[in-house]
């Protein structure tokens, strides 16, 4: 057996299925189950799954490495009960194990974020070695002997359902997760990753005065070289220009903005916080900017900030301003990227 895709579950039966029937059926599915209450045993067995039972003890790490102990798979894949893998995954995984065989992978993780589409990357692939094993009781991360797990980017995709609206509809979700963010950071109260993530739930769940003050207490840990930190620069600016502070939100990311050139998302955020304070001369510098870096996949990002998204936004500036032979070649940049605003205003600019 090549692959075990292995994860933990609690009271997952609205999603199980869907996850369970993204694995290819020549892999190893390994369902760890932490308590549920629902059907969600009933459906990994009826899927074929591997079940075994784990008592939860609110730590992610432990619940993590008892699954990775039940694979029997010369290679581990960890994924979620809210995600499916892409469809392409198997050739993905046989292509990167020809290539380099003994390495971790970076899988890029592409989530749904208040109809936003976000991406970012983390380590989910590797050898089934003892030497693997996950820390930390949320955010749980892969180590190596001990230390952080070296590893290689892939071309794997997994597709990430877990922050649309309706899967918090209850509040428990949240309720959970911050209670472990809590529980961590008085231990560790100056864990900046920890804050940001803390923060990045508080800002789903539309809470944005808990969100606030999560990124700026972040923001005091001030951990610039992090790859965490610009992206929570940007959450803490949209989170601003929520509220109606877009000025500050701008006074801010106008002065860290040279220190992320390969960075998109900052100068489109800039762009929209200088159409809010009324900045016109400002607004088409920063979406051409976003532009020229283009999408990234070294931050977490919101996908089309550096393409379809700064074009649509760069058309309606030069439609307001006059410019309408840009507008439209703008508005058809965006278009040949399938976004729906700028087909819909092309079409409304043919017929006038």
């Amino acid at each position: 057996m090549l692959v075990s895709v292995c994860m933990i579950v609690r009271n997952e039966e609205a999603n199980l299925e869907r996850a369970l029937n993204s694995i290819p059926a020549s892999y190893e599915k390994v369902v760890v189950d932490t308590g549920s209450t629902d059907t969600t045993v009933e459906i990994a067995q009826r899927l074929g799954a591997k079940v075994a039972r784990f008592t939860w003890v609110d730590d992610f790490a432990a619940a993590r490495n008892y699954s990775i102990s039940q694979a029997a798979g010369q290679y581990i894949l960890i994924m979620d009960a809210d995600e499916a893998l892409d469809h392409g995954i198997e050739n993905r995984i046989e292509q990167f194990i020809a290539s380099d065989p003994h390495s971790a992978a970076a899988i890029t993780i592409i989530t749904m974020i208040n109809d936003e589409t976000h991406k970012h990357r983390m380590v989910r692939f590797f050898p089934n070695k003892h030497a693997y094993q996950f820390y930390g009781i949320v955010h749980e991360m892969l180590y190596y002997n001990g230390q952080p797990a070296p590893f290689q980017a892939s071309e794997m995709t997994i597709y990430h359902y877990g922050y649309q609206e309706e899967q918090y509809a209850d509040g428990s979700k949240v309720h959970k997760y911050v209670e472990l963010y809590n529980k961590h950071l008085v231990q560790n109260p100056k864990d900046g990753y920890m804050l940001y993530q803390l923060g990045k739930l508080y800002y789903s769940n539309k809470e944005l005065d808990k969100a606030l003050d999560a990124f700026e207490r972040c923001l005091a840990v001030n951990e610039p070289e992090q790859l965490y930190y610009p992206v929570m620069l940007v959450m803490l600016g949209y989170s601003l220009k929520e509220i109606g502070q877009s000025a500050l939100a701008e006074e801010l990311l106008s002065a860290v903005q040279t220190e992320y050139p390969q960075f998109p998302d900052l100068p489109f955020l800039l762009g929209l916080l200088a159409m809010d304070t009324g900045k016109v001369a400002d607004i088409e510098s920063h979406f051409l900017k976003a532009l020229a870096i283009g999408d990234t996949s070294k931050y977490t990002s919101v996908d089309g900030v550096g393409s379809y998204k700064a074009a649509y936004n760069l058309a309606v500036y030069y439609e307001i301003t006059g410019g309408k032979a840009k507008a439209i070649q703008y508005y058809r940049t965006s278009a040949a990227a399938n976004y729906a605003p700028a087909r819909e205003r092309l079409n409304q600019l043919a017929l006038n």
